[in-house]
């Protein structure tokens, strides 16, 4: 929209904001981080991790799998989840003990390879100890005439490119069988690899370069023998595009994060790290090591089988390559819906937790660091943050706040740098807010611990989201930090937030805008933010409302990713004092926020949420000279609430220009019903 044609609409309001040259509080770093709870909605294997393979290594066994054709298995359970996270609460126990099915975990199904499915054979799955006794199950087949063997579908589709090669493996096993494969689209074969050297009664691994001569978006993999009468057997069948970032990402999704650059990545977090129990929470032990010898386990909180391929050291190479700080999540014997592991019994946790620090920091002689090296690589990375347990709601010195204790006093006591994050408050917005019982405030006859900062959890409507810009405001004198024993509440991490179950909107965006600029304008509270979640394959959803979206082929990034990077972008020093007009009426609102960077540059932000447009006059006090305003401001807005980016159409919300009106020392801007504008002058 033109400034011009704003001004010309008679109907226009005129608010303004002043900027005074009075700093406040310094602005921290970790502002605009991201949150990769590493195996939601696919978006991690099926996702950002490169691997097209789906159920490389034949030990799914048909949990999350059956029926991968039916994308509403993954778009209807609502239910399940709600069932999952109400649950958090209930008492039903939590043995040690892992001889037992985990709650939500099916049973194995021997003899399923699905989504495998056959070329002219009778295919099934068998265990033995070899090639690799961690991962017992492998695919058999005896074909009767040659170019018969098994195919697999991909994620939904591989999306198999002209311009890259592809990286396949495969193990296998079959006295004189002479093998291949082939890509496909539908029926016809868009690539036949040169035939491999037979097979031999002992395993071995075959290596080939394949590439398509014709592009494909739900393309498939075929492993092929021209041998018949053979028993084969075949294991960890895996294909990468050449093009692969670190040979571990899909591009086009790495694409994003880089673009982000977020200064400090959480992983793995959420409902992942705790499952349902001990068999099903991630186990960053048995993610690490040579990726054909991980185990693998059922995801219980979203509801599919994972090869654990992308493990901890993957993880830690994904932060190191963005230079992002890492926060690594410890689990604290706390799984969803369960009683915690007694304490009498949590020392495995310790342990796990200690070991982590060795084999991320250790000197390349210890135990664990010495397995670090074995993975690839010998330098240490340094891990200077840890978060200690998820939404742990259960309070207490039986509950989150003894397990914090056994697990922060000997990490701190080990390694005095670490920035230890505690556990804070699941829902910002939920009745009955209350600091009481949690480990950094003490209660419940406990002494406050050690915390630097806790990590709050908020999840709401639009609406909602858009009130929250004054959540923190009064953080430290509400009743909500009223504390035991003198103790402080500390810093706010937000490292999830999100329109939970709202539209993919412009409207969404801005609201979420209009929060962060309530954390960034509170910045001695809050000390950092991330969106939750990051990555969802559209085709395997469990959660309704995620950053990136896409399927084998194609992105697109909400409005929400866009209001993030315009103010990820212009980022301050320390927040300017700020007088703004009269911004609240109803569900409408806006706000302005200013904040200085280095000793000349002014960073102006301001968000409208639902006010009719309007036009912003900004002014400027009590600076030592004048300031110089650029001719446009980023911009992004629109009046239409509903506006969307999708695979079709994934720009339709992104970043912009519009022009800035300035008249001596005040900078006026026109403002659409949902929009975000932000500028930098200097002096």
């Amino acid at each position: 929209m033109m400034f011009e044609t704003a001004l010309a609409v008679a109907v226009l309001a005129q608010n303004t904001v002043t900027v005074h040259n009075t700093r406040g509080a310094s602005i921290q770093k970790y502002h605009y981080s991201m949150f990769y709870e590493t195996e939601i909605n696919f978006g991690g294997e099926g996702g950002l991790y490169g691997e097209l393979v789906w159920n490389r290594d034949f030990e799914a066994l048909g949990r999350g799998t059956l029926d991968v054709t039916t994308p509403s298995k993954w778009a209807s359970r609502d239910e399940r989840i709600a069932e999952l996270r109400n649950s958090r609460t209930k008492s039903s126990p939590n043995p040690l003990g892992v001889d037992q099915l985990d709650p939500h975990e099916p049973p194995a199904v021997p003899g399923s390879i699905a989504p495998w499915t056959t070329v002219g054979v009778t295919a099934t799955s068998v265990i033995t100890t070899q090639p690799f006794a961690t991962n017992p199950w492998v695919a058999s087949f005896t074909a009767t005439a040659a170019g018969q063997g098994i195919e697999n579908p991909g994620y939904w589709g591989m999306h198999l490119r002209t311009e890259t090669t592809f990286d396949f493996s495969f193990y296998g096993m079959g006295n004189g069988a002479v093998m291949y494969a082939q890509l496909m689209c539908g029926s016809q074969v868009i690539y036949e690899s040169p035939k491999f050297a037979p097979l031999t009664s002992q395993w071995q691994k075959f290596n080939a370069t394949l590439k398509p001569t014709t592009p494909c978006f739900g393309g498939s993999l075929r492993v092929l023998t021209a041998t018949p009468n053979v028993a084969i057997y075949l294991d960890h069948v895996s294909m990468f595009p050449g093009d692969a970032v670190l040979g571990l990402f899909r591009p086009d999704l790495f694409a994003f994060i880089k673009e982000y650059a977020p200064p400090m990545v959480r992983v793995p977090g959420g409902n992942y790290l705790e499952g349902t129990g001990l068999r099903t929470r991630w186990q960053w032990k048995k993610s690490v090591g040579p990726k054909e010898m991980r185990s693998g386990h059922y995801n219980s909180a979203w509801g599919y089988w994972v090869t654990d391929g992308l493990g901890l050291m993957e993880l830690l190479r994904l932060t190191e390559f963005l230079k992002a700080e890492p926060l690594v999540s410890i689990y604290t014997g706390f799984s969803i819906g369960r009683q915690y592991i007694p304490l009498y019994e949590s020392q495995p946790f310790v342990d796990d937790a200690m070991d982590l620090m060795e084999y991320t920091n250790g000197p390349a002689n210890s135990v664990w660091g010495q397995k670090r090296v074995q993975d690839g690589h010998p330098a240490s990375f340094n891990v200077s943050m840890l978060e200690i347990g998820n939404e742990e709601t259960q309070r207490g010195k039986e509950g989150y706040a003894g397990h914090y204790q056994i697990i922060m006093d000997p990490l701190r006591q080990k390694y005095p740098y670490l920035y230890i994050v505690a556990s804070g408050i699941m829902a910002a917005t939920s009745g009955g807010r209350s600091s009481s019982c949690l480990p950094c405030v003490g209660g419940c006859d406990m002494a406050p611990q050690h915390c630097d900062a806790w990590d709050e959890h908020t999840y709401d409507s639009a609406n909602t989201m858009a009130s929250l810009v004054d959540l923190y405001n009064d953080y430290y004198s509400s009743s909500f930090c009223q504390t035991v024993n003198g103790a402080k509440c500390p810093p706010v991490y937000v490292l999830e937030f999100a329109c939970r179950n709202q539209p993919l909107t412009v409207q969404s965006g801005v609201s979420e805008a209009m929060f962060l600029v309530g954390t960034e304008r509170n910045a001695e509270i809050v000390h950092a933010t991330a969106f939750a979640p990051m990555f969802v394959n559209v085709k395997g959803e469990q959660w309704g409302y995620n950053l990136f979206n896409f399927n084998a082929s194609h992105v697109f990034a909400l409005p929400s990713y866009y209001s993030q990077l315009i103010l990820k972008q212009n980022l301050g020093d320390y927040i300017l004092q700020t007088n703004v007009s009269t911004y609240k009426q109803g569900t409408e609102r806006w706000s302005a926020i200013a904040s200085i960077k280095g000793n000349n540059t002014v960073i102006v932000k301001v968000v409208n949420y639902e006010f009719p447009s309007f036009i912003v006059d900004i002014s400027f006090d009590g600076f030592p000279a004048p300031l110089t305003f650029p001719s446009t401001a980023s911009y992004l807005g629109n009046s239409d609430p509903s506006v969307a980016n999708t695979l079709d159409n994934p720009n339709a919300v992104s970043i912009t220009t519009v022009p800035l009106k300035v008249n001596g020392q005040t900078v006026s801007i026109a403002m659409e019903l949902y929009s975000v504008a932000v500028f930098v002058a200097t002096f």
